[in-house]
């Protein structure tokens, strides 16, 4: 299967593309040859859309399944922030889908996400394969935080990186006392096909990639398809999400690596669908 493949860098200081409330960050797709033109794909397509949006939201935010046979099947899967009620995360999804992608017209294979939910299809079963191959971070409207708080912040989301693989939902929260500068809380995510393995090194180069791009911020989010981890100097998380009773005052080892990073131009995409 031939993918356009690039690193995407997403850092824009005033905000994102909003659609119903949702920031949509990226998304990307296979090259032209690899089309829905034939009507029998097309309509394969379209149940497997809705029934990701329709199921997604009733097992806990995670669904995939397929649709079709032979040369005509497709695979897709999506899931939401563990956080995200399943209204939300129906809209999200809806919002996916239902936005034209005017980048990605007529494909057979599309990765797209979003600040709340992501969303894979393709004609070649993916299911329980990591996918690196681009993503984004984004600062929104966050301030700049002490160097030393940001530093401890980012130290208790390298531990978060080994909670959620242990995690059975494949998330977890946490959240530090840094005194006088208040909280900063944190969630961290993987899609639940993937191996504890996998959901760790999804974590945990998007930590390596990003770190330099969101150095200092008081918040930001680093999202892909297969993984996402969101930072903030509130509690971002709805209830539902479990964190942990009691905050981390230590906030582990002061030091953090600068990782090469391969970036790509990536702009505010205009979102389109299938007409």
């Amino acid at each position: 299967m031939e993918k356009f493949m690039f690193w995407a860098m997403l850092f824009i200081m005033s905000g994102c593309c909003h659609v119903d409330g949702v920031t949509y960050l990226d998304s990307e797709c296979s090259q032209a040859r690899n089309s829905t033109g034939n009507s029998v794909y097309r309509s394969n397509l379209k149940s497997l859309l809705n029934s990701l949006a329709t199921n997604a939201p009733r097992q806990d935010g995670f669904f995939n399944t397929s649709a079709g046979n032979g040369t005509d099947r497709v695979y897709g899967l999506a899931w939401c922030r563990a956080d995200a009620s399943p209204d939300t995360c129906s809209k999200c999804l809806n919002g996916l889908i239902s936005a034209p992608l005017s980048d990605c017209p007529d494909m057979k294979d599309l990765v797209t996400w979003s600040s709340t939910c992501s969303l894979r299809f393709s004609n070649e079963s993916f299911f329980g394969e990591l996918w690196n191959s681009s993503s984004s971070t984004y600062g929104g409207n966050s301030g700049l935080d002490d160097p030393a708080v940001f530093t401890r912040g980012f130290s208790m989301m390298e531990t978060l990186v080994r909670n959620v693989s242990s995690e059975p939902l494949m998330f977890a929260t946490d959240f530090i006392d840094v005194g006088d500068n208040g909280e900063r809380y944190g969630l961290g995510q993987c899609s639940r096909d993937l191996s504890k393995l996998d959901c760790e090194n999804c974590l945990e180069e998007l930590l390596t990639s990003y770190q330099e791009f969101v150095l200092n911020r008081t918040g930001w989010e680093m999202v892909g398809v297969s993984c996402g981890m969101w930072y903030d100097d509130f509690r971002f998380y709805d209830n539902n999400s479990r964190p942990n009773p009691t905050p981390n005052t230590s906030g582990g080892e002061t030091w953090y690596k600068k990782g090469d990073m391969i970036l790509a131009f990536v702009a505010i995409l205009v979102l389109c669908w299938i007409p």
